[in-house]
This record gives C-alpha cells, structure tokens and sequence, in this order.
C-alpha cells in the first residue's frame, strides 16, 4: 500500500474516534463570570476569614441538568455542577471584601447544589427555557463548628428561542447561577450573621 493510500484509511478511520474523544461539544461551560460580580450588602460585613467546604450534589439526576427538545440526548455542563458552584461561591465571598482560606477561619461556609436544571416549554412557535439554580448554604462559627445560619438561595432565568443552542442553553443557565450568587450577596441575615460574629483571633 502506498503512502498516500495508508494516510487516507488513517483519516478515514481517526474520524469516528476524533468525534469520540470530544471534537464536537462535550457540555456547556456554565460559568459565574468574574466581570459580572459587584460588591454587595455581603461587603458592609467586616471582613472574614471563610472556609469554604466542598460543594455537595444533592439533585434527582446528577447525570444530566436537562434533556434536548428533538431527541430527548442529555444536556451536561462541561465542569461537575458542584465545581462550577464552589468557584461562584469563592468568586463572590472574595469579591466582596473576605479571605477565602484553609486555616485560622472565622466562619465555614458549607453549600449544596438542590437544583441546577434547564427546563424546556415548548410553544407553537418558539420554545422557552427556564435555568433554575438553588443552592442551599449553612454557615457555622470556625471555632465551635456551631450552626449560625441555613438559608436557600434561588436564580431563575427564562428565554424565548426559535430555535435553542448550546450558547442559548449555557447563557440561560449563566444568568441563573448569577441570580442565585446575587440572592446570597444581597441577604441580610447572612450578612448580619457575619458581622455579629467574632473573629477567630479575638481573645
């Protein structure tokens, strides 16, 4: 066989395993974007020393965040949900004013991802799309390790779309998570409970 023939089969053959491995979109890289975050009520809180621990998953379906209206295949993100929403937390307790650390904490910050999921509602002529975000966050004192507060944050997106892409899904999604971080940033009980509490190096 000639060596122009046997490069062929080589291409003929990579091609499937090229689409295998990931040439063509894996998931939606849903992201808190860092340019989009502000300071908040969370920043009149004096600053602290937040340890954050590692996001749980506690959906129904940890596989998918939603289903594709033609064949029903599955939308995934491209990153674990549960990695997109530790980086969001992080993003927005630095952003606003407080250490993110692994040591000598005022406060540990325990979040869990309830619901992370892309709904479809078909229409006659357009579908639209509903992200929906809830996170679920305790904090506890980083000395006693007691309770100070549980609360739920929610972000809720919806679009109308002729006809849905990956970058119409992962915008959708994007501006859910982000309503969910500004539903944290702005809550006054986690703010207050920040600012009753005691530092770590007071005596």
């Amino acid at each position: 066989m000639s060596g122009r023939r046997l490069a062929l089969v080589v291409i003929l053959l990579a091609g499937p395993a090229l689409t295998a491995c990931g040439v063509t979109t894996s998931g939606l890289d849903v992201r808190y974007p860092e340019a989009g975050v502000h300071r908040s009520l969370l920043a009149s809180a004096p600053p602290r020393r937040v340890e954050i621990s590692p996001v749980a998953d506690r959906r129904m379906d940890t596989a998918r965040i939603g289903s594709k209206p033609k064949d029903g295949g599955a939308i995934v993100t491209s990153r674990p949900v549960t990695e997109i929403v530790g980086e969001a937390l992080a993003l927005e307790i630095r952003k606003n004013g407080h250490a993110v650390v692994s040591d000598k904490k005022d406060v540990i910050l325990a979040g869990a991802v309830e619901e992370f999921r892309l709904d479809v509602v078909a229409g006659y002529s357009s579908t639209q799309y509903v992200g929906r975000v809830v996170i679920a966050v305790t904090l506890a004192d980083g000395r006693s390790g007691d309770q100070l507060l549980s609360r739920r944050y929610v972000g809720i997106s919806r679009r109308q779309i002729d006809k849905g892409s990956d970058n119409d899904w992962r915008d959708v999604m994007d501006i859910a998570l982000a309503r969910s971080m500004h539903d944290l940033a702005t809550d006054p009980e986690l703010a207050a409970a920040l600012t009753r509490l005691l530092t770590a190096f007071d005596p």
